[in-house]
């Protein structure tokens, strides 16, 4: 039996605006007894500390751990719908750098399809239980901070940097005054919702 775990996690689900992000991070259990710093859940920390963090694990080279990123864009997220595809990404993710023996975790309620055949699992919360699933949510957060920061410089009305897209109350009255942008999910509420008014 493995020692290893691959924890999944995801960034932007909920967001009006750009990608969403999948992290899956592999290790064994003693390797966060090795590290200079706590892993905890994304939402737990400081901007600061999430991106000391990233930046170890990025710069860091280590057959001790590893992990993987996968993008779901935009226009994937208004094709497919936002839970199939994430789902999708976390497969990807998980299968991208998981070993046969190795037991994945996955942050929610649902199991991707291709992972049925694997020692995969969900687990609610688990990024705040299971260190791997802690360390992919700080990575995949970070990384989609980036970029919805580089989006901020193409439209900085709207203050991406700040919300990372989230219908913060300044967003959705930036919405309201400027429209919706090219970047925006126009699925999603109350972006759909909006379009159909300005077409009627």
């Amino acid at each position: 039996m493995s020692d290893y775990i691959v924890g999944v996690d995801e960034v932007g689900r909920g967001s009006l605006v750009g990608s969403a992000v999948v992290c899956a991070f592999r290790s064994d259990k003693e390797f966060f007894q090795t590290l200079p710093f706590n892993i905890v859940d994304s939402k737990k920390i400081s901007q600061k500390k999430r991106e000391l963090i990233y930046d170890y694990f990025t710069t860091n080279k280590s057959l001790s751990f590893s992990y993987k990123i996968v993008v779901a864009k935009k226009k994937e997220i208004e094709q497919k719908n936002i839970h199939i595809a994430i789902l999708d990404s976390m497969a990807k993710a998980a299968i991208g750098i998981s070993k046969i023996t190795d037991h994945i975790i996955i942050d929610g309620k649902f199991l991707p399809t291709e992972l049925k055949n694997y020692h995969a699992k969900t687990l609610v919360k688990a990024d705040l239980k299971i260190k791997q699933v802690s360390a992919a949510s700080i990575i995949a957060k970070v990384y989609r901070d980036k970029i919805l920061k580089k989006l901020h410089l193409k439209e900085s009305f709207y203050e991406w940097d700040k919300n990372a897209g989230y219908g913060t109350k300044n967003h959705l009255n930036a919405i309201t005054s400027m429209g919706i942008s090219k970047f925006h999910r126009k699925t999603y509420q109350p972006i759909s919702k909006l379009i159909t008014k300005l077409s009627t």
